[in-house]
């Protein structure tokens, strides 16, 4: 049995040797550390097996080993973990021939086994004496501190790590925060995590609800217009990713049976490995967010996931952010078009109806006068006319004031309402309008009274300007636990879809009012029709 003696200057050197000084990662110090001991010891091989505190393990050697000895160092390390201190010999010895030996000796940090050393020694010529606890003491202190050194140096490493992914994770929030442009937004997205994450490409698809389907969009690589991808939910990495809401590592697409090819082959770029993550709103996702091929070419690991599963979920919040200023926005222009569709309207009612008729009493007036004069006889006759046009002008202003917001709503009910709007109810064209409805009707909340009775005045204007038909009947009765009010008309009828489809086009949002005003109150609101079969408009809302 051989064992080295080294005096107090080779420890001292060679513990500087393999101290962390000078060296960045764990892989350089400890193959540095090997080749040294191997020198120094000295032995026509080594190998060296280091486990990380994060679980990671580095495998090396230096000089050549034979297959037996090869094999023999791998059944070592078979049963080898980072472990607590245990009982096992501070060295061990295995003989391979007459001529050589194999020491195995084990990496200590902090009362831990952290890694095995084995050397392949020759014998002396001669049969040394057993070596002394000092020797042996000393051999183990060498070792023991390259276990502690790698572990200080991997910590150290995984830390600046952290340091720089938390800073990178802070800019990126700012900026995805400050950024409220959806589509500016996840151009910045696609723009910097391949920065944070060493990728070549980062890809962004929305989820689609209605359509079950992730929407990708990306630039042609001729024109630079974008491209728009739908990606079935039962397809790809991606698909499986938003269906499961599980984060994936795919260092081989090829060898992946759920590998979707199609978008690859579209943009012609060559995907090799794929990091996919969910981005997650809460508990629900919204998308995923992927990043193609790492630019080092080494695989993608856990750290990266995690990594990239914050990352997805800062842009998740930042898309619903952006999603609900678009929404917001939108609303307000649909505000900004009721409001100048009702004052429009109201212009309309007020010029054809009471400005008219203010005006023809002012003319009547002036006629009165000069008969006065002329013919006094005819005063009285002419003055019962003026004040018959008086009344309608008062009745119809007080039927465009009952419209725009009837106060009985608060004191008498949705029923009475509906009864005094029918009585005042006159069109130019004879169109009658006639209410169905039992004598007692469960009575709601102010603000969900209103909002039926305006839901049920805009279906009837509608039919009113829409239907052709002679009759329009508004029904209103309670089923079960809801109060059901519907306007149905035996008029021409329409596409539904097709109208619905062509709203932006044709500027008019009445359906869409109505329908947003039952979402308000709790209601479901729907709309059957056909042409040439007449309409119905039905709501029902809950009682409870």
């Amino acid at each position: 049995m051989t064992t080295p003696s080294i005096d107090q200057r080779q420890l001292q050197t060679l513990g500087q040797l393999i101290s962390v000084g000078g060296y960045y990662d764990v892989a350089s110090l400890l193959h540095a550390s090997l080749e040294r001991l191997v020198v120094f010891w000295p032995a026509q091989a080594g190998a060296l097996v280091y486990q990380a505190p994060n679980g990671e393990t580095l495998t090396m050697q230096h000089g050549v080993l034979t297959p037996d000895i090869a094999r023999m160092i791998d059944e070592a390390r078979e049963d080898f973990a980072r472990r607590a201190q245990g009982s096992e010999p501070a060295v061990g010895y295995y003989a391979l021939d007459d001529d050589r030996q194999l020491i195995e000796l084990s990496l200590r940090s902090n009362n831990q086994t952290v890694g095995l050393l084995h050397l392949v020694v020759s014998e002396r010529e001669s049969e040394p004496a057993a070596p002394t606890h000092h020797e042996e003491d000393m051999a183990v202190l060498v070792v023991r501190s390259l276990g502690g050194e790698a572990d200080k140096l991997s910590m150290l490493r995984h830390a600046e790590q952290d340091l720089r992914e938390l800073h990178l994770l802070y800019q990126v929030g700012q900026s995805l925060a400050a950024n409220l442009d959806l589509s500016s937004l996840l151009a910045e997205i696609k723009r910097q995590v391949p920065e944070v994450m060493g990728a070549e490409r980062c890809s962004i698809m929305l989820l689609d609800e209605a359509k079950r389907v992730l929407v990708l969009e990306t630039p042609d690589t001729t024109s630079g217009e974008l491209r728009e991808f739908h990606i079935p939910l039962d397809r790809g990495i991606a698909g499986w990713v938003a269906s499961n809401g599980i984060g994936q590592i795919v260092n081989d697409v090829e060898q992946d049976p759920r590998w979707f090819d199609g978008v690859s082959l579209a943009t012609d770029f060559v995907t090799k490995s794929i990091l996919c993550a969910p981005m997650k709103h809460g508990e629900q996702t919204v998308g995923v967010m992927q990043v193609l091929n790492k630019r080092s070419g080494e695989p993608f690991v856990e750290q990266d996931l995690r990594l990239l599963t914050t990352l997805a979920a800062q842009a998740a919040v930042a898309v619903e952010n952006a999603r609900l200023v678009l929404s917001l926005k939108q609303e307000r222009d649909r505000l900004l078009a009721k409001e100048a569709e009702v004052r429009a309207a109201i212009a309309r009612d007020l010029h054809d109806g009471p400005t008219q008729s203010v005006a023809a009493i002012a003319m009547n007036i002036e006629f009165v006068k000069r008969l006065l004069r002329a013919m006094p006889e005819r005063v009285p006759q002419e003055l019962d006319v003026l004040s018959e046009l008086v009344q309608k002008t008062s009745f119809d202003i007080r039927t465009l004031l009952f419209e725009l917001r009837p106060l009985g709503l608060e004191t008498q009910g949705l029923l009475s309402t509906l009864q005094q709007y029918v009585a005042r109810f006159r069109d130019p064209q004879g169109v009658q309008l006639r209410l169905e409805a039992p004598a007692a009707i469960p009575r709601l909340s102010v603000d969900v009274e209103a909002a039926i009775f305006i839901i049920v005045q805009e279906a009837v204007n509608n039919a009113r300007k829409h239907a052709r038909s002679n009759e329009i009947t508004i029904y209103l009765y309670q089923e079960e636990d809801h109060l059901v009010a519907s306007v149905r008309d035996r008029g021409k009828g329409f596409n539904v879809g097709a109208v619905e489809a062509n709203y932006i086009n044709r500027g008019s949002l009445g359906l869409l009012n109505m329908r947003e005003r039952a979402e308000l109150i709790g209601g479901e609101w729907r709309i059957k029709s056909a042409e040439g079969q007449g309409t119905t408009v039905e709501l029902r809302v809950p009682l409870a």
